[in-house]
């Protein structure tokens, strides 16, 4: 509810109202900022892709011709090189020993829009998989650099990940804008209601709305461009090529370069203008520890890698995609919680809805016991909170609260409808001390004001089948003859060739 209101006033005032107190996603120092660009009508195909760690350290690379696979494993090399270098540089200091030994630090790359991370996931897939020796071989590089594309895709679907991000989602998790979320996947458009730079909103939205002044970001061009300029100065690169004139080809892929340079330009000066935005806003508190994890998990593959790693399978498994399903839910869960423990705002949206609560005590018993099965007495005080927000949460559920010492930890009892308000009962259960008598500041006493949410806590991981326990229709490889064997075959060959010139 919170965050729609913020829509609304952004509509009616005509700027971005804040969403979030903190920046809930960590910003690297050092980030490599990655601006795809595919050519229209051929998926997968790569145009262009600009690329650096820093605003005056662009490296522009095109593909003169996207429909030539020799052309476009050259492009996904040199890509490689410079995002394999920038991987390795993280890949120095490692700390800890055994299994608690990680890298300090972990890369993070950044794209404009959801679209940016999609084009890597198709330039992920086609490089993987390719050979290095024998028919079609490519530089060693380049299925290296498919499998960490595609282990860094993988883990942008984590809920709270930063090894990459669209730069989008970030600014529209922190500013509420007057148009719709899918409106908001433009760079331009979502940034000229933030940071309009001198102009009004409106005249700002108008240069975003102007392919000729703000160029898409991609990954998609605009079709005039392609019609008006591109495909010309491809025909022209071909005609060149197919004529065996060097002067005339060079003078082609020159102006190729410079054409696709003017259209890329503009967005990447749009990325570090964000970047610098972003970098205005505080970090939650909570994003170090996640960024702890990021760190783990880019150990984890890094040595998976030295060890002679395999390339990710074409598509998971029916045990694999609920294992998967699985973990994105609780690693959502727990994004989410650490959002609303962090967040003042974000904690007033959930409450809105229900699903957190705040009021004042109005009853507590500081001194309550309980006998445990092992007949031993352990403190368990109860409090009661009276709350105006609406209560959407049954008894027994477990509750974290921002307002009380790290490691306080409660649990429904009982939810009483009051009047207009509500009488929840809590019972305190946890961050207390280990002593009969509860440490002074760890249970609320009357008068406080009080805020709780949810705990997502610890969770079995589910058990599900083992592979010999799955029946055909859920298997990754049909059998021979079988329903969509023939499908199978027809896509197992278009993975490992593409398409021909």
């Amino acid at each position: 509810m919170m965050s729609a209101l913020a829509r609304v006033e952004a509509m009616e005032t005509m700027r971005a109202v804040r969403l979030t107190a903190f920046r809930h996603r960590r910003l690297s120092g050092r980030p490599l900022v990655l601006v795809p660009l595919t050519m229209a009508g051929e998926a997968g195909a790569p145009l262009a892709v600009m690329v650096g760690s820093a605003k005056r350290d662009a490296k522009l690379l095109v593909v003169a011709q996207p429909r030539n696979r020799d052309q476009r494993f050259a492009f996904a090399a040199d890509l490689g090189r410079i995002v394999m270098d920038y991987i390795d540089s993280f890949r120095q200091d490692r700390r800890g020993e055994g299994e608690r030994s990680r890298y300090t630090d972990a890369p993070q790359i950044l794209v404009p829009n959801a679209g940016g991370v999609n084009a890597l996931a198709d330039l992920g897939r086609m490089c993987r998989f390719r050979a290095t020796d024998g028919p079609y071989a490519v530089p060693a590089v380049v299925p290296e650099f498919g499998m960490w594309l595609t282990f860094l895709v993988d883990e942008a679907e984590r809920a709270g990940s930063c090894l990459l991000l669209p730069v989008t989602g970030m600014l529209a998790e922190h500013w509420a804008t007057g148009q719709s979320p899918l409106e908001d996947q433009n760079l331009a458009s979502l940034m000229a209601w933030i940071h309009p730079d001198g102009l009004s909103v409106e005249q700002a939205m108008a240069e975003a709305e102007n392919p000729d002044v703000c160029p898409p970001a991609g990954p998609a061009t605009s079709p005039e461009f392609d019609n008006r300029y591109l495909a010309p100065a491809i025909r022209r690169f071909d005609a060149a090529h197919t004529a065996g004139d060097p002067r005339a080809l060079a003078a082609a892929q020159n102006d190729l370069q410079d054409l696709i340079a003017e259209q890329i330009k503009p967005t990447w000066r749009t990325m570090w203008t964000a970047i610098s935005l972003l970098r205005s806003v505080p970090q939650a508190p909570r994003a170090a520890k996640r960024f702890e994890r990021d760190c783990g998990f880019f150990t984890s593959y890094s040595d998976y890698q030295d060890q002679g790693a395999l390339p990710q399978r074409k598509r998971d498994t029916a045990i694999g995609a609920a294992r998967r399903l699985s973990r994105l839910e609780r690693d959502l869960a727990d994004f989410e919680a650490d959002m609303a423990f962090d967040d003042p705002f974000v904690l007033a949206d959930r409450r809105s809805v229900g699903e957190a609560f705040a009021g004042t005590v109005v009853e507590a018993d500081p001194g309550r016991m309980f006998t445990t099965d092992k007949n031993r007495q352990v403190p368990r005080p109860r409090v009661t909170v009276r709350t105006e927000d609406p209560v959407r949460l049954a008894a027994g559920i477990k509750l974290i609260s921002p307002s009380m010492p790290a490691g306080h930890k409660a649990v429904i009892v009982s939810v009483v409808p009051d009047g207009e308000a509500t009488l929840v009962t809590v019972e305190v259960t946890g961050g207390m001390g280990h002593a009969r008598v509860p440490k002074p500041g760890s249970v609320p006493v009357p008068e406080q004001r009080i805020a709780y949410l949810p705990d997502p806590g610890w969770r079995p991981t589910p058990v599900f089948p083992t592979s010999d326990g799955t029946p055909w229709t859920h298997s990754a490889a049909p059998a021979p003859g079988g329903p969509g064997s023939n499908l199978a075959e027809h896509d197992d060959a278009a993975e490992e060739w593409g398409h021909e010139d």
